[in-house]
């Protein structure tokens, strides 16, 4: 099982080492890539085969078979469905490396300390909003009371 991150070069030899044919196209079958992967790829396909998914049925996977007791069908990633495959291995690995990083927890202390100040400044820009939407409407109660009085008056 593969327990490092790939960059593109690698995964695109790894894919052309799997691959074989099925029509006309080079695929790497899903028990394949469940294989190199791990358990983290059936989840990753469960999660990202459905309708309007990350994983595009005819772009990203596809199937061969007919679903017969004498043709069972089988499911293979395409070129790009494995390179998204590549990189959510390289995302769950790197995820894994930031949290028990020193740097990742520095990185985390100085990225909660920017939301802080974002979420001041917005709170911040909210008041004034208020603020301005509070003179207006004071302003105009005050054109309005004038107006009557001015009007009282004739």
């Amino acid at each position: 099982m593969i327990n490092e991150v790939l960059n593109k070069a690698a995964a695109i030899e790894l894919f052309e080492k799997e691959a074989i044919l099925f029509g006309t196209s080079d695929v790497v079958p899903f028990y394949r890539a469940i294989e190199l992967f791990g358990e983290e790829a059936a989840i990753f396909f469960d999660e990202n085969i459905k309708w309007e998914g990350y994983l595009k049925g005819g772009e990203d996977w596809n199937a061969w078979g007919a679903c017969t007791d004498k043709r069972p069908m089988t499911n293979y990633l395409y070129k790009a469905g494995f390179l998204k495959l590549v990189t959510e291995h390289n995302y769950m690995l790197v995820i894994k490396a930031h949290n028990e990083s020193e740097g990742g927890h520095i990185f985390d202390k100085y990225w909660e300390e920017r939301i802080r100040r974002i979420d001041e400044r917005d709170a911040e820009e909210e008041r004034k909003r208020a603020e301005r939407k509070a003179k207006r409407a004071a302003a105009k109660a005050a054109r309005e009371a004038a107006k009557k009085e001015q009007e009282g008056q004739q």
